[in-house]
């Protein structure tokens, strides 16, 4: 009598969401602390911390104002050192500046709210306080878009079936610029810092903080080269969650970063590195990172601009609750 053979179960697949709040920190502004993510949560989203798009859609929470001018206009504003007013408020603008930028500004620092689920390939972004979602299905060439407060939907078939970004731009172009600059030479010195912060509790997620300093300089500059200094620092709290790989994988190499990028018009650096190997960690789920900036060179954290991003509301969904969340819900209409 034939034995019967063991057979592997196929393993199900599982969605794994989480909801992403990201802000710009202005200086002289103390940026949010790890574990501040509940509370943020519920100011952007209008409903309590863990309430479904449904439920941040019954707080109708006030949709983010509309952004004026463009990141010059941003960009403008940090130059000239104004601080942000209130919302509604130009008053505080620096002169010239487009109708609606502060609140542009004051929206940045309050922070966007956005829910990631990846399930079998797919990606799903809602945009909780704007009651919209965007269903991506790469390898079937269709793009979903939900307007949850509306119940209505679009929907579209597009090819090339995966989206690749184009090269980063490395260093200003042009043939004039490259005429007018002659060839130059410069000593590019890469310091890099590790502090274990040791572990964290994070939305009941289980973390290990890490704190990354990275300094560069560049000095004995000829020709087209100039002398130059950048800090950055990056604090990040690292979960044992495995990434998701992208829906819509991209071309090997293209998200990576040459510090050597930043210089141009036929300058060739000699790099320099001293220091430990940089902690950021690209194969797990950060629960929050803080990055700060100083272009001069100085500590990055006194007194620079600080990019935040909190994760929270981490669940895993499977079976009939995950298929439902990247089909066209019922009772939605088509919209013209």
């Amino acid at each position: 009598m034939q034995k019967n053979l063991a057979v592997a179960a196929t393993p199900t697949p599982v969605a794994l969401q989480y909801d992403q709040i990201v802000r710009l920190v202005m200086p002289q502004t103390t940026p949010p602390a790890p574990g501040a993510f509940a509370a943020d949560y519920a100011a952007i989203a209008g409903a309590p911390a863990g309430a479904t798009t449904a439920d941040a859609a019954a707080a109708t929470p006030t949709p983010a104002p509309k952004k004026h001018g463009g990141i010059g206009g941003f960009i403008s504003s940090v130059v000239s050192g104004q601080p942000p007013g209130s919302s509604g408020d130009d008053a505080n603008a620096p002169p010239g500046a487009p109708p609606g930028m502060m609140d542009s500004i004051n929206a940045m620092r309050k922070g966007t709210l956005t829910r990631y689920t990846y399930y079998k390939g797919w990606l799903r972004t809602d945009d909780v306080a704007h009651q919209t979602a965007v269903i991506s299905k790469c390898a079937e060439h269709q793009y979903i878009t939900l307007d949850l407060a509306k119940k209505t939907y679009t929907m579209t078939d597009t090819k090339p079936a995966c989206d690749t970004l184009p090269p980063m731009p490395m260093g200003p172009r042009g043939r004039q610029q490259a005429v007018n600059e002659a060839p130059g030479t410069v000593d590019m010195t890469i310091t890099n810092s590790v502090q274990n912060l040791g572990p964290m509790t994070i939305e009941t997620i289980a973390t290990d903080g890490y704190d990354n300093t990275l300094q560069m300089s560049m000095t004995n500059a000829t020709g087209s080269c100039l002398n130059a200094g950048m800090a950055m620092n990056m604090l990040q709290y690292v979960s044992k969650i495995p990434l998701p790989h992208r829906y819509c994988p991209l071309p090997r190499g293209a998200g990576s970063y040459d510090p050597s990028s930043v210089v141009n018009g036929g300058c060739k650096p000699t790099m320099h590195a001293n220091g430990a190997g940089a902690a950021f960690d690209t194969d797990k789920l950060v629960m929050y990172s803080k990055m700060t900036v100083n272009p001069g060179g100085g500590d990055p954290r006194m007194g620079a601009f600080a990019h935040v991003t909190e994760r929270g509301n981490v669940k895993w969904l499977s079976g009939a609750s995950a298929d439902a969340l990247f089909t066209v819900p019922p009772g939605f209409t088509k919209a013209n």
